[in-house]
């Protein structure tokens, strides 16, 4: 996320005799992909620098974990997949 504030304007313009539920919906997913919820749960409190870091950091070895084991299971699988066709010698 970019250290600098950014200002987003979400517009929903009404498309000729659309129902208003669909427009909010429409709204509610440009809210969405601009994270703007997001950021506002973030900024509710001070986060130290540091904090952020560690913060970070953890969740970027975490990822990085799942990564690993998700290309070790396809790994696996593949494996099984080669030695069922060959049968017990």
């Amino acid at each position: 996320m970019s250290k600098r504030s950014t200002h987003v304007n979400v517009k929903v313009v009404p498309k000729g005799d659309e129902p208003v539920e669909r427009m909010i919906k429409r709204f509610m997913k440009k809210v969405k992909k601009e994270r703007i919820v997001e950021q506002v749960k973030e900024r509710r409190y001070y986060e130290k620098p540091s904090v952020v870091k560690r913060r970070e950091k953890l969740l970027g070895i975490k990822r990085q974990k799942k990564r690993e084991r998700e290309f070790q299971q396809k790994i696996n699988s593949t494996e099984r997949l080669n030695n069922k066709g060959r049968g017990n010698k």
